[in-house]
């Protein structure tokens, strides 16, 4: 499931779904008068009971996506995808318009229940609700990018064997170093370099290897040596915290004054790499 996309099964979006729909159903009805629900009455007056007769159309409405978000959804659960949700939407436009035109015809004596009708009524109202639907999809998917993050890390138990070694080679005949997993911190795209960052005696130190940052990440296999960025590679067990949102994500690593940039291309990776070694939800 793409990270941004978990809000879609969450209990507070279909809630807020369910009831923007019926809600804005009401007020659009009210406003504009469609489907003939005064009859096509050009002297039209708002009464109470008009009011109260198109007012049954909330609570039905709101069950209804209700039963569809709680009932029906969470037999796709751990599918949401891009291409899940529009096939959701056309479903859910679909399911609710059958439910509007059965109602439509209970109130008016069934004066228009025959098949011939029903394409053109759900269509009708699937242009209707498909404006809360994508309002409070793309409101959520919005809040979802937006999300602050703002934690200090520290290393799950027995993840991450600290005393391993880790091999860097470059295209030099001396592009060669070897060091513990806890000294390396962080590698740095310099031009035709890379500027490894790690920890010599306790001391911050840097050796320079001949080498594409894409390569250097390509021959080496540790999962906790994640690329955050297309100038840096962090090593996760030396990360201390983060701060900022999806869209601005840092990093700050232990022995090391440089915040590190997360871009958007890898955030994705890098919050799951965190969730995996480090103590992040």
């Amino acid at each position: 499931m793409h990270q941004e996309l978990v809000f879609f099964n969450a209990p507070r979006y279909k809630l807020i779904l369910s009831f923007s729909i019926g809600l804005f159903l009401y007020f659009f009805l009210i406003a504009f008068l469609p489907f003939g629900v005064n009859n096509y009455n050009p002297n039209h007056t708002y009464t109470f009971e008009f009011l109260y007769e198109i007012g049954q159309y909330i609570p039905i409405t709101i069950l209804t996506s209700l039963i569809n978000e709680f009932g029906i959804k969470p037999l796709f659960r751990g599918r949401f995808s891009y291409a899940f949700i529009i096939g959701w939407t056309i479903w859910s436009l679909l399911f609710l318009g059958l439910i509007m035109f059965v109602t439509y015809n209970y109130q008016g004596d069934w004066h228009d229940w025959k098949l011939s009708s029903v394409y053109g009524f759900v269509a009708d109202v699937s242009k209707v609700l498909i404006f809360p639907m994508v309002g409070t999809f793309f409101y959520f998917r919005y809040k979802a990018l937006q999300e602050k993050y703002d934690a200090f890390l520290t290393n799950i138990d027995n993840s991450i064997d600290d005393k391993r070694m880790i091999h860097f080679t470059g295209q030099g005949t001396n592009d060669k170093i070897s060091m513990m997993v806890a000294d390396f911190i962080y590698a740095k795209a310099q031009d035709n370099y890379i500027e490894l960052h790690y920890l010599k005696n306790g001391q911050n130190s840097r050796f320079l290897i001949r080498s594409s940052l894409a390569g250097l990440n390509d021959s080496l296999d540790y999962g906790f040596l994640i690329r955050c960025h297309r100038s840096f590679m962090v090593n996760l067990y030396n990360v201390s915290s983060i701060k900022g949102g999806r869209n601005d994500l840092r990093i700050t690593m232990s022995h090391a004054d440089e915040m590190i940039p997360v871009s958007k291309t890898y955030v994705d990776d890098t919050l799951e790499g965190l969730k995996k070694y480090k103590r992040f939800q």
